[in-house]
């Protein structure tokens, strides 16, 4: 059993606290933190990276924006409201989900975040290690083979697992540096690649159709905010709810993930439109691409906004896998996750087609998360009663709760995401991976928004037909064993 929380959450200390739930009082973070933490944290290569994804796929610069602005919306509007759950409940998104999956159905939500988290921290380490070797082969004639890639993951995955142990504070210090110095960054590199800039540039749709393709650009889109629903309490939970309004996180939420990812995919759609469509690595041509004068600048970019990407990421890997194991610290548990997301890089990079892995990767996360998030916010927003603090924390102190419901499950909730995901991942058409219903909307992926509504559906459906799944009373906090 955890220690009680250690109240201080400064910045260049060690965050001592995990999962447990954090007193009003000690919540000493503002509204306004969490538009630097999302608007910086997506100024990263990795997130450029999907502006250029609807480019390989044939798509021009504006078509790409335009999936890039509608999926985003689609995203915002499910996601965002998620952030409310960690002021009311002080812990991270997927402990909260215990009052909606139960004590034990909360895993699905870790296993998510863990997915996510090493899936994307591996793409930040991938994209700034090529800017990097890319760059000092450009600058100072360095090797570019398979060992000096190597070494230079190493060296990127490493400045990121060292931020990200000192947790919360010093993560959202990063990002208030990381806004301004990057994003200024990037508007010179809309100057440095201008003369290559071509709007109409697009090659053979990859689906054969524009809107089969464009559905799909805008189903890989929407993966940006999905990505963020699990760990948005990470921020959120620091966050008073006596002292601030719902207004206040909400907005500075949405603001923050919106103008980030539609920034991020902005520029990633422009670079694309100057490099060979048949480019294998969008960060090496983009290096090769580059005037003189902006070699250091991306350099700086690949640094520092891989850094701000990569450790959101490890920060709520370590934060969910302590979920999972409550005995170890969330600096033993970001160290582990941190070894795993470095695994999945090499295999990556070395082993599979980077847009093809991105894409089926994002795909299928996309149709797992959808559901979840679809449960939670439909279980969210038809809460009339207030959290318990004490019994989401049940799994870590040997008992049950009044969120055990059916053996720590909540039936309604399990069935309905498993609905949903049933649909996702039957319904995704990728290179790699081609479901029995892709064809269902006649080549235009459904996939994504098609398992929310599934799983929507079954859940509303299941409230009608179920009776209400029972919350114990207090009088149950005696210790079970679950």
């Amino acid at each position: 059993m955890h220690e009680p929380v250690k109240r201080s959450d400064t910045f260049g200390r060690i965050e001592e606290a995990g999962v447990e739930h954090i007193p009003d009082a000690d919540r000493t973070s503002r509204p306004a933190n969490l538009f630097a933490v999302f608007f910086g944290g997506n100024l990263a290569l990795s997130v450029i990276v999907f502006g250029w994804i609807p480019v390989t796929l044939g798509l021009s610069f504006g078509a790409a924006v335009a999936s890039s602005a509608v999926g985003l919306t689609l995203g915002l509007i499910v996601t965002a409201p998620l952030a409310l759950l960690g002021p009311r409940t002080g812990t991270n998104n997927t402990v909260s989900s215990s009052a909606h999956f139960g004590i034990r159905g909360r895993l699905i939500g870790s296993v998510l975040t863990l997915l996510f988290a090493v899936a994307y921290a591996a793409i930040a380490v991938w994209t700034s290690g090529d800017a990097l070797v890319a760059a000092a082969h450009r600058l100072v004639g360095t090797p570019d083979g398979d060992l000096a890639y190597a070494i230079g993951y190493g060296v990127i995955a490493l400045e990121i697992v060292v931020v990200a142990l000192f947790g919360h504070a010093t993560v959202v210090a990063l990002q208030k540096v990381v806004l301004p110095v990057v994003g200024v960054l990037l508007l010179l590199g809309v100057v440095a690649y201008a003369d290559g800039f071509d709007p109409s540039t697009g090659g053979e749709y990859a689906l054969g159709g524009f809107w089969s393709t464009w559905t799909l650009a805008v189903a890989i889109s929407i993966g940006g905010p999905l990505s963020y629903a699990p760990t948005l309490g990470d921020y959120t939970r620091r966050i008073s709810h006596d002292r601030y309004s719902d207004r206040a996180v909400l907005g500075w939420t949405t603001a923050g993930l919106f103008l980030g990812l539609f920034a991020t995919s902005v520029f990633g759609a422009f670079t694309a439109t100057a490099l060979p469509l048949d480019a294998v690595s969008y960060v090496a041509g983009l290096v090769d691409a580059a005037p003189g004068w902006y070699v250091l600048p991306l350099l700086v970019v690949a640094l520092a906004g891989g850094l701000g990407q990569g450790v959101l990421n490890l920060y709520a890997s370590g934060l969910d896998l302590e979920a999972l194991f409550p005995r170890l610290r969330r600096v033993h548990t970001t160290l582990i996750t941190s070894a795993v997301a470095v695994l999945v890089l090499y295999l990556g990079v070395f082993a599979w087609n980077a847009v093809d892995a991105i894409t089926a990767m994002t795909l299928v996360l996309n149709g797992l998360a959808g559901p979840w998030v679809a449960v939670l916010l439909l279980g969210f927003l038809g809460r009339d009663a207030p959290y318990d603090p004490q019994d989401l924390q049940a799994f870590a102190q040997g008992r049950r709760g009044r969120y055990w419901f059916v053996g720590g499950w909540n039936l309604r909730a399990v069935a309905a995401f498993a609905a949903g995901s049933a649909f996702g991942l039957l319904s995704v058409a990728t290179s790699l991976y081609v479901g029995p219903l892709a064809d269902l909307a006649g080549g235009i992926d459904v996939s994504v928004v098609g398992s929310m509504v599934v799983a929507g559906a079954a859940y509303l459906l299941l409230g009608t037909v179920m009776s209400a799944p029972a919350e114990q009373p207090h009088p149950a906090r005696e210790e079970v064993a679950p």
